[in-house]
């Protein structure tokens, strides 16, 4: 018996060792790692990057930044600025981008693994990613690698869409690979040779250290969040009038979106889905809403629906094909009317009383036609997403809006004039006040 015990514990003892050694403590990896990485914000999207020298370069993936006007970083500690594309290796999927070097000062950049270390990439080792997944910040995420190519990794390290261009580090906290994408269960990243190549470039490195962007702090979307019991206060007692929040300009429609319409629109939703379903009292008398109705469940999952923003969604309306574009259009099935869109998005301003406004972000998205009854690929434009903090619209008399098509770069395709006393403005103020005229809070 005390022989068979023994055996036991020797064929045991393998597992436990192995057990140990893959059980791991990340948290002075990403302590000593996060401060380098950054969100990168464009008007095409977002990706992630991290601080590769001292004078303030970025590496990040090519593709997160290849077609972009607009080009910002955003550190953890929520400093936001402006960056500049210094270098690029679209065959490698590698960009380097440069930040006021008095922007990083006090940040440790992360180690690059050296050219000696590369036979230690190979499959098995443990690696973790840091980016900005989906609507998250600066998360960490591991797994091992699983396949290794001259190239690429792959590995179970879950990579979505936001993580492009983030670091993927080894235990040492040395950067092995670029963050590229994710399929599923399995990550994917470009190796580090193109940036190597870079960092170790005398020539390179000096043709882009005097490149200082300015180190002011742009605008960011705040901290604060919209207060779930005022958003339910209004949607049980505010009705939904969608036209104060859109209006044509022109060829394109636009829609003012904020949490309040956000919440109204997916409970209108619901209603129609569930007509038997009683709604809840806002005077206490019943039954009232709770953080489990289906709506606010569709809160958590969308982070942004509950920011304190409003987005300004800007579409190019569509219509019948004219026969001098239906080379361009891409068109499935035949004998049905093909349709395009009458503009193509370029720019949104805003100027209250004169002043423009600076957007948190100005974004803009590829669209394509759809037809309810026959869903069918037609055309595509770029529309137009720009995100500004509510408290610009808090004050003041008169909001000019102009929108700018890229068919005529050079001229205002429509501009419109919106007084304090508009639908609009009044919509606005009223969705971020608790009553007329009382903000809910004050974005820093």
């Amino acid at each position: 018996m005390r022989t068979a015990g023994f055996l036991l514990a020797i064929c045991l003892l393998p597992a436990s060792i192995f057990a140990q050694a893959v059980a791991y403590d990340f948290s002075k990896l990403y302590e000593a790692a996060a401060p380098a990485v950054v969100q990168v914000t464009t008007d095409d999207g977002m990706g992630s990057g991290f601080l590769v020298t001292p004078f303030g370069h970025i590496a990040t993936n090519f593709h997160v930044v290849r077609s972009a006007r607009y080009l910002a970083v955003q550190f953890p500690d929520g400093r936001k600025v402006k960056a500049t594309l210094v270098a690029a290796n679209p065959t490698y999927d590698m960009a380097v981008l440069k930040v006021n070097s008095e922007v990083v000062t006090g940040i440790t950049p992360l180690p690059v693994l050296s050219a000696e270390k590369e036979s230690s990439v190979k499959v098995g080792i443990p690696v973790v990613a840091i980016g900005s997944p989906l609507n998250q910040k600066f998360l960490m995420t591991q797994g091992i690698l699983s396949k290794v190519d001259q190239n690429t990794v792959l590995g179970d390290f879950l990579l979505q869409s936001g993580n492009s261009g983030g670091p993927l580090m080894n235990l040492d906290g040395e950067v092995l690979a670029i963050n590229t994408f994710g399929e599923g269960s399995i990550g994917g990243a470009v190796r580090v040779d193109a940036l190597r190549v870079f960092l170790t470039s005398p020539e390179l490195l000096a043709q882009s250290v005097d490149v200082q962007p300015a180190p002011d702090q742009l605008r960011s979307v705040s901290d604060v969040r919209y207060p779930v019991e005022t958003l339910n206060h209004k949607v049980q007692t505010e009705p939904l009038d969608i036209t104060a929040y859109r209006f044509q300009a022109g060829d394109f429609n636009v829609t003012a979106i904020t949490p309040v319409l956000i919440a109204k629109l997916q409970v209108a939703r619901e209603k129609r889905r569930n007509p038997n379903q009683k709604q809840k009292s806002a005077t206490g008398q019943g039954p009232r809403p709770e953080v489990q109705d289906p709506y606010y469940e569709w809160h958590r999952s969308t982070e942004t629906s509950l920011d304190y923003a409003v987005t300004f969604d800007v579409r190019p309306e569509t219509g019948p094909a004219k026969r001098n574009v239906m080379g361009r259009i891409v068109r499935f099935g035949s004998g049905k009317t093909e349709k395009e869109f009458k503009g193509q998005f370029l720019e949104f301003r805003i100027y209250r009383d004169g002043e423009l406004l600076e957007p948190i972000m100005p974004g803009r998205l590829v669209v394509e036609t759809a037809d309810d009854k026959n869903p069918r690929l037609v055309d595509q434009a770029y529309a137009g997403s720009y995100v500004y903090s509510p408290d610009e619209f808090m004050t003041g008399n008169a909001f000019r809006i102009q929108i700018v098509d890229a068919r005529d770069p050079n001229a205002i395709h429509k501009e419109l004039v919106f007084t304090a006393e508009s639908k609009l403005i009044r919509q606005l103020r009223a969705d971020f006040s608790v009553s007329p005229g009382v903000l809910i809070s004050q974005a820093p």
